[in-house]
């Protein structure tokens, strides 16, 4: 078992990784809703696996965490100049994760993983549409 879990692993963070030898930024399509076809593509071949599950969410939890702060911090960037705004977008920052931890709690011990992939996508959605071109 522990060896087709490992090989699972590897799967998991190969799909990953960008095709390019030179491992440079890929283009990356999202879907609509933020979420990368490659967990699409997990979450189908882990089915109700919950180790395999679990893989795939926490993949993705990385490429999406990714996403947000890379938007983040272009947008405190384009408010360089801009005190008042900065400070109320890191505000803003701060509230939206506590409310998304908060409302992706299922106990006080557990934390269900699909809730956090999801809004961590969505508000990377959000912060996107702030940047200026």
């Amino acid at each position: 078992m522990a060896p087709r879990l490992i090989a699972v692993a590897i799967l998991c963070v190969c799909v990953a990784l960008p095709a390019n030898p030179a491992f440079s930024e890929p283009t990356k399509v999202q879907s609509p809703d933020g979420l990368s076809p490659a967990y699409a593509a997990c979450l189908a071949r882990a089915r109700s696996n919950t180790v395999q599950l679990g893989m795939c969410e926490q993949t993705e939890m990385a490429a999406q965490d990714a996403r947000l702060n890379k938007a983040y911090q272009q947008v405190m960037g384009q408010l360089a100049k801009d005190p008042p705004k900065r400070m109320a977008l890191r505000s803003e920052q701060r509230s939206w994760l506590k409310a998304r931890d908060y409302s992706c709690k299922v106990d006080q011990q557990t934390v269900n993983s699909s809730c956090v992939v999801g809004k961590t996508a969505a508000r990377a959605n959000e912060l996107e549409k702030m940047i200026r071109f």
